[in-house]
């Protein structure tokens, strides 16, 4: 092999492997971004989260009876459970995901979307993907379905690997349903399980908090008003943390893909 070829190689190889380094996820980087985003449209995000995803949550809360499954070892009785469970309420539930589905949707297009000078411009925003969204959802969720069957781990990593659909179709609405499903995993291509943990560890982090102020709550509740303590205060906490959770994945899917897209 010539000189020339040999540095012409070398140079190829230099610039693969800066390409792979840009594109790997940095955790700092992604808290750092998420916060940003948050300071830097607090009250737009404080006003659509209250709206479109609390008073939902709040109101299915205070009406839906709890899911209680009985023997979480038992993957084909869970399922069961969970699908008799939407069969009895399913006129709650769809509602509730509509509208958090949209709120969400209204947040990607603020946070994600090209141009955009007021939440005007988001509402119509996600009112053109809203529709392409489900559709994607639909595929993504039997997809990933499917992978859950498949002993956990390939949904797991099928969840990673999709996680920034809404941010890759709010971001560019022309790809569609199937062209934003095959952008978000060329996305996060090699960062499937680093999307994974950050998406564990936000849900997982605030529903232990949740969990915690909810027994304060309910302990508080139940001394004033005994057995029954007071429903519509422990839907409303119940909702806080159900919105918190929301928005912080948002923003933390927003910042990823900010990460990992070149701009």
């Amino acid at each position: 092999m010539s000189e020339a070829a040999c540095h012409r190689l070398c140079q190829l190889l230099r610039a693969a492997m800066g390409k792979v380094m840009q594109h790997k996820l940095e955790y700092r980087a992604v808290w750092r971004e998420a916060r940003g985003l948050y300071s830097a449209h607090s009250e737009a995000i404080t006003a659509i989260a209250g709206f479109f995803i609390f008073m939902s949550a709040w109101i299915s809360a205070y009406i839906l009876p709890p899911l209680v499954l009985a023997d979480m070892d038992d993957m084909a009785g869970s399922i069961r459970q969970i699908s008799s469970y939407f069969e009895s309420n399913w006129y709650i539930l769809m509602p509730n995901m509509l509208v958090t589905t949209f709120g969400g949707l209204i947040l990607y297009v603020l946070l994600a979307g090209r141009g955009l000078v007021n939440v005007g411009d988001a509402l119509s925003g996600a009112t053109v993907v809203f529709l392409p969204y489900l559709a994607a959802s639909i595929i993504v969720g039997w997809v990933t379905f499917a992978g859950f069957l498949m002993f956990l781990v390939p949904g797991l990593y099928l969840m990673g690997r999709l996680a920034l659909l809404p941010v890759v179709l709010t971001h560019e609405p022309k790809w569609g349903a199937m062209g934003a499903i095959r952008q978000a995993w060329q996305t996060s291509s090699g960062n499937g399980w680093g999307i994974l943990i950050i998406v564990l560890f936000v849900a997982l982090a605030v529903r232990a908090l949740s969990g915690i102020v909810m027994s304060i709550v309910a302990g508080i509740t139940m001394g004033v008003a005994g057995e029954g303590g007071i429903p519509v205060i422990e839907a409303a906490v119940t909702a806080v943390f159900a919105t918190l959770e929301a928005v912080a994945y948002v923003l933390l899917m927003v910042a990823i893909h900010r990460q990992l897209t070149p701009r």
